[in-house]
């Protein structure tokens, strides 16, 4: 059977804005993997959307050294921090301090005689406008105050310090500030950067983190991405 050209022509248009409004999502804690960079991801250390070091050094089990727990790690000795960690039992962890929660990634900043910030990096893949959620939580039990960062490119989106509350055995987060951004309009290759800052000092500064990024259905491309 033959169509007119209109309606083939019509098909393939409406083939195509359905390929678009087709929602791609990204997932900190879903995405985390053994190799660095991670797809969009990237793991390292350094003043977060100034400098950026990836950690060369994957724990495949009993990172920190917990049992279950695998990790990214820049191994500074002797506390295998800073790093960026996740919790594989789908249970809670408990060590000494800490809580490390099975549905978020946990993050430790450098010691203090070698600072810098643990930094998660996510880069667009293509020109478009994306949604950018999540949080920063305590996840130790006797906090000294971390600060949460979110960066794009060398421009800070938001900046958040968590004092308390501390977190609770056995399954209670601590103090904990969410962030979200609706409408963030990105050029391929451009970066949003999750920096965990220690605050002062890096004892004590277990923390909970993840971000989700979606290209909205029918998000058009940004026409101007110099701004957010």
């Amino acid at each position: 059977m033959q169509y007119p050209k209109h309606v083939l022509t019509l098909t393939i248009l409406l083939t195509v804005l359905a390929a678009v409004s087709v929602a791609q999502n990204w997932d900190a804690t879903r995405d985390f993997g053994a190799s660095n960079p991670n797809g969009a991801w990237s793991y390292g250390w350094g003043v977060t959307g100034t400098s950026f070091t990836p950690y060369t050094i994957y724990h495949a089990k009993d990172c920190f050294p917990v049992s279950g727990f695998i990790c990214w790690s820049a191994d500074v000795y002797p506390y295998h921090q800073p790093l960026v960690g996740f919790n594989t039992t789908g249970q809670w962890i408990y060590t000494l301090t800490n809580l490390i929660t099975p549905d978020a990634l946990f993050l430790g900043p450098s010691p203090d005689w070698q600072p810098g910030d643990s930094i998660v990096e996510w880069t667009a893949p293509t020109t478009a406008t994306y949604r950018i959620s999540g949080f920063f939580e305590i996840l130790d039990t006797n906090p000294t105050g971390i600060v949460g960062l979110v960066y794009r490119n060398g421009t800070l989106l938001f900046r958040v310090e968590l004092l308390v509350p501390g977190a609770q055995y056995p399954n209670q987060i601590g103090g904990r500030a969410n962030f979200y951004f609706p409408n963030v309009s990105l050029n391929a290759g451009d970066v949003i950067s999750f920096g965990l800052n220690s605050d002062g000092t890096f004892y004590y500064d277990g923390t909970g983190f993840n971000a989700t990024i979606v290209t909205p259905p029918n998000a058009p491309a940004c026409a101007n991405c110099s701004q957010h």
